[in-house]
């Protein structure tokens, strides 16, 4: 069995993928990116296809080589790299699911189960944590080290998020192009505090890309509130979840006198944690294992 890489386009991912072959490496499974060159076995080998379906419609390169995929490959997997809220990403996921025909599908968040009318088994796998995430050290001098006097956010300020960034006025710093290692170990190595806010008005997705990480390298976040199942695992990590309304202050009184020993507590009980629980990347392996 060979696993098989697709992602043309999405730069948030590249951690995804480094966690994901660095799984399959220790399971002798051999993993590998695609590209044009590549043999198939097509009746062997399992691929991943990591689409935004916008770049369907965007980029006929794309659009022409999820054509080869589909029809070459019997074992797809697609990824829902969207958060599912109204009726036309439905509809345009549905159509999408359709035309490559997976066996299989991923996606990065709780919330996104239950919201699409089709038969393929879903998997939430997402950045497990594990060596590729180790972007920092983390320790007291270390964590103590960091400014403590901005929080960062890490993505696009939409219209949703920009009445909530507007609030931090000079304490918030906007990092939009942090995609690579270096630049997310220069970042988590200068600053301790993140903000987290979903794209849009009521979702409930719990943006792991952006989360794990933060998480992973000492950070603590201050987040909107998502989907409960999520909030529950994640809660005792160094992230604060509350209205997203409520967010400015919740900072202005943790700043106020910051615990240390706590966030460094946190920081390494996730570390442990991540690395002793069982990866949910192992549930999608046996479910295939029982296919062949």
């Amino acid at each position: 069995m060979r696993f098989i890489i697709y992602n043309p386009k999405s730069e948030l991912f590249i951690f995804f993928e480094e966690a994901i072959l660095h799984e399959l490496s220790k399971k002798n499974i051999e993993s590998i990116k695609y590209n044009n060159t590549l043999i198939p076995n097509p009746c062997q080998d399992i691929i991943l296809i990591i689409v935004n379906p916008h770049y369907i419609y965007d980029y006929p390169d794309i659009k022409k080589t999820i054509s080869v995929i589909s029809k070459t490959y019997k074992y797809k997997i697609f990824y829902l790299t969207e958060p599912i809220n109204f009726i036309i990403e439905k509809r345009v996921f549905t159509e999408l699911i359709n035309t490559i025909k997976p066996y299989a599908l991923w996606t990065y968040t709780l919330s996104n189960f239950n919201k699409l009318n089709i038969y393929q088994p879903i998997f939430k796998i997402f950045p497990h944590y594990n060596e590729t995430f180790n972007f920092t050290e983390i320790n007291l001098s270390n964590l103590k080290a960091r400014n403590s006097k901005i929080i960062v956010f890490i993505g696009n300020i939409n219209e949703v998020r920009k009445p909530i960034c507007d609030e931090f006025n000079t304490f918030l710093i906007n990092e939009t192009n942090a995609w690579s290692k270096s630049d997310h170990s220069a970042i988590l190595n200068k600053y301790i505090f993140y903000l987290n806010i979903h794209r849009r008005d009521s979702c409930k997705s719990f943006e792991t890309f952006r989360i794990i990480p933060i998480l992973a390298n000492g950070g603590v976040i201050f987040s909107e509130k998502c989907n409960e199942l999520e909030e529950d695992m994640y809660s005792k990590y160094n992230i604060i979840f509350c209205n997203k309304t409520d967010l400015y202050n919740v900072f202005l009184q943790f700043i106020e006198n910051i615990d240390y020993n706590m966030i460094y507590n946190k920081a390494q009980l996730f570390r442990e944690d991540m690395l002793n629980h069982t990866c949910d990347l192992d549930k999608y392996l046996n479910y295939h294992n029982l296919l062949l």
